[in-house]
């Protein structure tokens, strides 16, 4: 008697797919079953094509496929319409973030959002993290929503800083922006709640809301413990930017006598859930620390390299991985693209550079860093990261008709990570849709919104000068 097909929405044949899954295997002839928006099935071309019965079927060609990547860290919002001006020459960026902050309302949160959310699509990220930066969350959640992907933003949460962070060289924002961000305490918690019922973390939209606070040395010791609580309760990660700038952990030293992540320590909220973002600055012990209690990390090569930080510099990202954190990887903020790949190839040459070693991390690590790693600091490794029956189908395939796909090798991780990076992306699927094709947006008109975030660029020229930031000549 014969046995029925299986069924299926989608079949990608002749892939040479990177599975990530825990063999790690590579699929040099492969095929992928989409369902429902998930994987159905994955394996040899030659074991699925003929017992899957697909209502679409795409030949690959033998293009590399691979799971979408995760920028566990990023920052969309109104600030990504300044990135490309502002100093030249130094780290102070005030004076063009002030007025962006000024111009923030909910077309320029929507607008900053969408520019963001483009650019990583088009380079193969189908997932970002946010620690909270959104002014106005329903229209960041409706930008996120317009491009495909997926999203987890949150309020930007404020409830206090210790005083010498707030101006110390390297922090990311002023005394004054920080007294003007400020939220009291129950309010905080009362907006991490509402984000949490309006975009549930463990729910099935392109946005979902974890606890997400600005961290730093900027959330008192009572919202830091009852955000964990509210974590914990709700089974969702919290995200905090912790030890970016050598001036939090003076500023610490100073009020408490314990450096940073050793008072996270005493107040009880490092854990499995906790995700730390930057950990520039840490010492053996704050290693130790985050070693001990399962915590999650996210290294953002080019936000510390562009300002002079010191993550490649003095950063212990592969100590904590070698020890078995998951270290993901973040664009951050407006200071470098939305490009996971990018970071990728930083975090690798970057360490083998200053510490004269080869490898530190291979192209292996930072490929796994940029998906099961980011998947893992996010909380949805149980749905992201890699290319297995069950999980959600979001993945990535890249174009055989640019250079940097060739010479074309079997084993292909570094032709990935190496050259070809997001220059060969040719489609995104997220959920088994395709949304982004041959250079193409498929929701939306991309050009009326390019129009639309220009103007805000006009305007913030007029209002600062064109020229304030060059130092060549600008000829009408």
């Amino acid at each position: 008697m014969a046995v029925s097909p299986e069924t299926a929405d989608l079949i990608l044949r002749h892939g040479h797919v990177i599975t990530m899954d825990a063999e790690r295997r590579i699929l040099v002839d492969g095929a992928i079953a989409v369902r429902d928006g998930r994987i159905a099935a994955i394996g040899p071309d030659r074991e699925l094509a003929g017992r899957i019965d697909a209502a679409e079927v795409r030949d690959l060609g033998g293009a590399l496929v691979h799971p979408g990547l995760i920028d566990a860290h990023a920052h969309p919002g109104s600030l990504e319409l300044v990135r490309g001006f502002g100093p030249k020459g130094s780290a102070d960026w005030n004076a063009v973030e002030d007025v962006m902050w000024e111009m923030t309302n909910p077309e320029t949160e929507h607008l900053g959002t969408m520019q963001a959310c483009m650019e990583a699509v088009a380079n193969g990220v189908t997932t970002y993290g946010d620690t909270g930066g959104s002014f106005h969350l329903a229209d960041t959640a409706r930008a996120i929503e317009t491009v495909g992907m997926r999203g987890f933003p949150g309020h930007l949460l404020i409830d206090s800083a210790l005083p010498e962070v707030a101006h110390q060289h390297g922090a990311s924002m002023s005394e004054a922006e920080v007294e003007m961000l400020s939220t009291p305490t129950a309010e905080c918690l009362a907006r991490l709640e509402e984000q949490l019922a309006r975009y549930p973390f463990r729910g099935d939209g392109l946005v979902r809301c974890a606890v997400t606070l600005y961290g730093a040395g900027r959330a008192s010791d009572g919202l830091l413990q009852q955000a964990s609580e509210l974590a914990a309760h709700h089974g969702a990660p919290m995200a905090i930017h912790q030890s970016w700038g050598a001036e939090e952990v003076e500023a610490s030293l100073g009020a408490r006598g314990r450096r940073p992540v050793e008072h996270l320590a005493d107040l009880g909220v490092l854990g499995p859930r906790t995700t730390l973002v930057h950990m520039i600055h840490l010492d053996p012990r704050e290693v130790e620390l985050v070693v001990e209690t399962g915590c999650a990390v996210v290294h953002c090569p080019s936000a510390s390299m562009r300002r002079g930080v010191g993550a490649i510099r003095g950063g212990s990202f592969p100590e904590l991985r070698r020890q078995g954190v998951a270290v993901g990887l973040g664009s951050d903020g407006f200071s470098g693209k939305r490009d996971v790949l990018r970071q990728a190839y930083l975090a690798t040459l970057g360490f083998r550079e200053v510490r004269g070693e080869v490898p530190v991390f291979t192209g292996e690590d930072v490929l796994e860093m940029a998906t099961l790693d980011g998947a893992r600091a996010l909380g949805v490794a149980d749905e992201l990261g890699s290319l297995e029956p069950g999980k959600r189908a979001d993945l990535v395939v890249h174009g055989l008709d640019r250079p940097e796909a060739h010479p074309r090798y079997l084993d292909a991780v570094d032709r990935l990570v190496f050259y070809g990076q997001a220059a060969t992306v040719r489609q995104v699927f997220v959920g088994g849709e395709v949304v982004y094709d041959a250079g193409s947006f498929t929701r939306f008109d991309a050009h009326e919104v390019y129009g639309r975030i220009d103007e805000v660029a006009r305007h913030v020229e007029r209002r600062l000068g064109a020229d304030v930031f060059a130092t060549w000549p600008l000829v009408d």
